[in-house]
């Protein structure tokens, strides 16, 4: 049990990680246009895209098989 905490946490800390760093590269590149869409992103589908994060660094179930 121990063990699917531990995979949750990393996974949802690499897709965090993942996802700022796209942000501070688009942001870089095109401040203005990433300006409106992170203002606008973040107040429609702000607590969506946090459903989302948490569900894909949720752990996968395995089947395990009895000989």
């Amino acid at each position: 049990m121990e063990e699917d905490n531990m995979d949750f946490l990393k996974g949802l800390l690499k897709n965090l990680a993942l996802l700022i760093g796209i942000g501070i590269i688009l942001l870089i590149l095109f401040p203005n246009q990433m300006s409106q869409v992170y203002e606008l992103y973040g107040g429609l589908f702000g607590p969506i895209a946090i459903l989302i994060l948490i569900g894909a660094a949720l752990p996968k179930k395995t089947s395990k098989k009895k000989n």
